[in-house]
């Protein structure tokens, strides 16, 4: 995924920057002709839009506490090198991007009510570094990563609280929670690929915090959101194998930077 998105930071930073510019530019001519963009849009009792972003999508890793006493099991169908002692388990995030459809319903003044169904594309790393006995019994340093691919459907009800709109801005955060399904997991199939150290859950909750700016142009609203979700469930299939007896919880955790228009 990384090849999809080589420099995700610089992008974002460009595109807050054209549109902190072109925000710039707007208000400048409306204070000096004193005039509010889209007045009423706030006061609408529904309106729609769609989100475009980036992410970051990770894990939160806790392994147990006594990694070198991990025994290695091959119960299973998974075919794998064998480790003589495991030192190490980490997680790597990579970046991944974001699609969705916003809703919005108004519920006061300063209180709206949000459903933005949303297609996430990312991948995340679980990383294992250990040693290996050759047969002249020195240890040999070993790393296996295992790279997981998901691609979630996310369903996510937000409560969002505005600030009094200044001229063609507010400010505002969010709270809520989402049920996310992953259509790329391993979990129920039975013809994994040989070299696969762990499978992930399908299914994953979680309650998500974020804070975001709307600015008021003359044709649309455009806002700027950073959000960051954190997984509720152990996301591990226990399959009795080193690779997943060595975690002894495995949470899903993202953070989503996106640009809504609506």
């Amino acid at each position: 995924m990384t090849s999809i998105i080589k420099k995700p930071i610089i992008c974002i930073l460009l595109l807050l920057f054209l549109g902190a510019i072109s925000h710039k530019a707007e208000a400048q001519r409306n204070r000096a002709f004193k005039f509010e963009n889209l007045p009423y849009h706030d006061q609408k009792d529904y309106h729609f839009g769609f989100s475009l972003g980036f992410n970051r999508m990770d894990f939160a890793l806790k392994p147990i506490s006594n990694l070198h006493e991990v025994e290695f099991s091959n119960t299973g169908t998974i075919s794998i090198h064998e480790f003589d002692t495991l030192k190490s388990v980490l997680s790597q995030g990579e970046n991944g991007f974001n699609i969705g459809i916003v809703s919005n319903l108004r519920l006061g003044p300063q209180l709206d009510l949000r459903f933005i169904p949303t297609l996430s594309f990312g991948d995340r790393n679980i990383i294992y570094e250990g040693l290996k006995r050759d047969s002249q019994g020195n240890y040999n340093p070993i790393r296996r990563r295992q790279q997981i691919e998901s691609t979630f459907i996310d369903f996510p009800i937000h409560l969002k609280y505005k600030s009094i709109r200044m001229l063609n801005t507010r400010v505002y955060v969010i709270g809520g929670f989402k049920y996310s399904h992953d259509l790329a997991s391993a979990e129920d199939k039975d013809d994994v690929d040989a070299e696969l150290l762990a499978r992930i859950r399908k299914n994953d909750f979680f309650y998500e915090l974020g804070v975001g700016f709307d600015y008021y142009f003359y044709y649309f609203k455009f806002s700027t959101e950073i959000k960051a979700s954190f997984g509720m469930r152990d996301m591990l299939r226990r399959e009795n194998t080193m690779f997943t007896n060595s975690i002894d919880r495995l949470n899903s955790k993202i953070v989503m930077v996106s640009f809504l228009f609506e």
